[in-house]
């Protein structure tokens, strides 16, 4: 059985901080899987989908979904973050105009990507099935047993609202 600190120092996952405006504390946790923070660094570097759907860049609007996980506030079911498929333990999709991410709540307020892509290759490849599949998989390699994999589809399962 692991713990989040077991993950994190056997490399498996890195914690994610985002640059909060004075007096903001971070009331929820986000970590990312190595795979994952390569691909944050390709968005903070400048990366794009060959089509734009959002109004802002794709590192703005990651910056924007983070900032407001981290800081507790609200996030909008379905359309901010959705479960994938109603199972236990289920795999979650953090969503922007431009972005899919898909991970975990190792529990209530403590998400872990592991997979970022671009929305629209997503929708048009239906991948769903297979990242999900992925971070299963991911989650037994890992030793992640029911301790540390928020059970529960609703909003309120996986975070304080």
């Amino acid at each position: 059985m692991s713990t989040i600190e077991d993950l994190v120092e056997r490399g498996a996952i890195s914690k994610i901080d985002v640059a909060l405006d004075v007096g903001e504390q971070p009331l929820r946790l986000l970590y990312g899987t190595p795979g994952f923070i390569e691909w944050l660094k390709q968005i903070l570097g400048g990366i794009e989908p060959n089509v734009r759907l959002g109004d802002t860049t794709p590192a703005e609007q990651l910056d924007h979904l983070f900032h407001m996980f981290l800081t507790g506030r609200p996030l909008v079911h379905m359309r901010q973050f959705r479960y994938i498929r109603a199972e236990e333990n289920a795999v979650w999709e953090f969503k922007t105009p431009d972005i899919r991410i898909f991970g975990w709540f190792l529990k209530k307020d403590c998400f872990v990507g592991v997979f970022g892509d671009w929305a629209d290759q997503v929708k048009d490849h239906d991948l769903y099935r297979g990242y999900r599949i992925s971070i299963r998989r991911l989650r037994r390699e890992l030793g992640v047993d029911d301790t540390l994999c928020v059970r529960g589809i609703l909003p309120g399962d996986v975070i304080s609202i």
